[in-house]
């Protein structure tokens, strides 16, 4: 019998492989293009020979001590401002989030049961361990109970 693919294990390599790609890869490739073509097209074409005495290291340092400030400066702005609309709009899609808010919630009111209880706590444990952050897990923790499956959720529209 042929064994079975492990689509999570699948998923997870490519969202990897996307993440190092776009965030770290292109980001090089991508930010050095953007400085030769900036060099060759804008600085070599200058009048009165401003190019001729502006050479590509030269441009560079000068580049990067004025673009650098320049895009920290908008990433903190964008930090301030923008995060959390963000951060609103990926809440509203996290079924791991609202799962664990309504437990919470359900906790505070008493209407949990002790099974409900070691399985949540396991749950989130079981991700402190997969992130490195064991110290921070209680040893009090029976069993592994598994993860639940992901389910898309209803939003109650009529397609």
């Amino acid at each position: 019998m042929p064994k079975k693919i492990d689509r999570t294990f699948i998923r997870r390599r490519w969202l990897d492989f996307r993440n190092g790609h776009s965030i770290y890869l292109i980001f090089l490739l991508t930010f050095t293009n953007f400085i030769l073509i900036t060099y060759n097209f804008a600085i070599k074409q200058m009048p009165f020979g401003i190019g001729d005495y502006l050479n590509l290291p030269v441009f560079v340092v000068l580049f990067a001590l004025l673009y650098v400030p320049v895009a920290i400066v908008l990433g903190v702005w964008h930090r301030k401002h923008q995060y959390s609309v963000e951060n609103e709009a990926l809440l509203r899609q996290n079924w791991m989030w609202a799962w664990v808010m309504q437990y919470q919630i359900r906790l505070i009111k008493g209407k949990t049961n002790p099974k409900e209880d070691e399985y949540i706590i396991t749950y989130l444990n079981d991700i402190l361990k997969r992130t490195n952050k064991s110290e921070l897990v209680g040893e009090d923790i029976g069993s592994v109970i598994p993860i639940p499956k992901e389910e898309k959720l209803d939003t109650g529209k009529n397609n």
